[in-house]
């Protein structure tokens, strides 16, 4: 491969991985705490939280599969391949299976007459969310230090170049 494609799919990479992981520990850490802490009501902080939460999963859907096709080109191996295709099917899977569930069960679960079996429900998928997102961070977390890894090993195997005085 090219010097420049390589480099450029690099740059590529890591823009995205770091736009990604960036966008989980933002939404973790501060959104999603904040929205809940400071709003006036839990159902206005919901609502947030989930226009903020499906942009940032359909992003995680691309980004998996872009890092995996990148991670393929510059033969990074199978796990560093494979894991950012596992973690798009869990951002796949809570957006249009728990997160879409999730916003049909609020109103009755919260709404002017709550159901005590909506609210359960609402309590275990939003556990299951929250077990979703987690393990996206973590699996985003290992493959930063997956490509940091195999960038050192690969500037390490790299002759050294030598400037020369004009």
């Amino acid at each position: 491969m090219a010097t420049w494609v390589h480099t450029l799919l690099r740059g590529i990479l890591w823009l995205t991985l770091g736009a990604w992981f960036g966008g989980l520990a933002l939404f973790g850490a501060v959104v999603a705490r904040v929205a809940f802490t400071i709003l006036p009501s839990g159902e206005i902080a919901g609502d947030l939280v989930a226009a903020v939460l499906e942009p940032l999963q359909l992003y995680s859907v691309a980004a998996g599969v872009t890092l995996a096709l990148i991670a393929w080109a510059l033969e990074r191996g199978r796990f560093t391949t494979v894991l950012p295709l596992a973690l798009a099917a869990t951002c796949l899977f809570s957006h249009f299976g728990v997160s879409a569930e999730l916003t049909e069960l609020r109103p009755l679960a919260f709404g002017d007459a709550p159901h005590a079996e909506a609210q359960l429900r609402f309590s275990r998928l939003h556990g299951l969310s929250m077990a979703l997102f987690l393990a996206t961070s973590l699996g985003t977390t290992i493959l930063v230090l997956l490509h940091v890894w195999a960038d050192r090993a690969s500037a390490a195997a790299m002759p050294e170049r030598s400037i020369k005085p004009m």
